[in-house]
């Protein structure tokens, strides 16, 4: 065999991917997350997955309960943690050297209201409703003093049914969740974002301990790829809602 026969044969073959674990939440979140059957889904999946066949690595998603997924992370037990952000539970990450992407998706965090509430004020904010978990940092003060009573509830739709029978006043969630879970139901207008009220910027980010490469990779991917990544956003109904600032 010709000396350039053996090399285009070499050339050929597949390149080894590398192979990585990543730390999912096991909990309803779409259209940014779900697991249903063990499926990781979602915008998060389908961007992580493109991602991964970009670059010729493999993704093996691990979900887990939100407070064990921080502790197997930190721990070295996943090798990647998503979604993740600097602020959330700063307090834990203290002495680990935690890296993060740039942002992979952004969103807002705040109270949204029955529509002849909308404007009203925070006079009316008596009882706030949140996930089990989420903690509404504009109204912490408030919270703490007693002026605002904090309800928290599993499930995103027993949330919506509080709101929506005057059990709370407004509940503090991500207004595309929202949008999502009381998409095909007759009350999809039954609830709205009130941009007068303190909100929350938020990003998702990707996170690591040991591969810094990859997090440099998926930021040029996010660069590179940005007409991609924004056909995922418009196709899983990730918007940013119109606000004061």
């Amino acid at each position: 065999m010709p000396l350039w026969a053996g090399l285009s044969l070499q050339l050929l073959l597949p390149v080894q991917a590398e192979t990585f674990t990543v730390g999912v939440e096991l909990q309803p979140y779409m259209p940014y997350s779900d697991v249903q059957d063990g499926q990781y889904l979602g915008y998060g999946r389908d961007l992580l997955d493109a991602f991964a066949a970009h670059q010729g690595h493999v993704f093996v998603y691990r979900p887990l309960p939100v407070r064990r997924l921080l502790s197997d992370f930190l721990h070295g037990r996943v090798d990647f943690k998503y979604p993740d952000n600097p602020r959330w539970n700063a307090d834990q990450k203290q002495g680990h050297r935690l890296l993060f992407s740039q942002a992979a998706a952004e969103s807002v965090d705040g109270v949204l209201v029955k529509p002849q509430f909308l404007g009203k004020g925070k006079a009316r904010l008596l009882r706030l409703g949140t996930q089990r978990g989420f903690t509404p940092w504009p109204y912490l003060d408030d919270i703490k003093a007693g002026k605002i009573l904090l309800i928290q509830a599993n499930k995103i739709d027993s949330l919506l049914a509080m709101a929506k029978s005057d059990r709370v006043d407004g509940v503090y969630l991500n207004p595309n969740v929202v949008s999502h879970q009381l998409a095909n139901s007759a009350e999809q207008d039954a609830l709205v974002f009130d941009p007068s009220l303190d909100y929350q910027d938020d990003h998702y980010l990707l996170s690591t301990i040991k591969h810094p490469e990859v997090i440099a990779q998926f930021d040029a991917f996010l660069v590179s790829q940005a007409t991609l990544v924004r056909g995922l956003k418009e196709r899983h109904g990730i918007v940013k809602p119109l606000t004061t600032r």
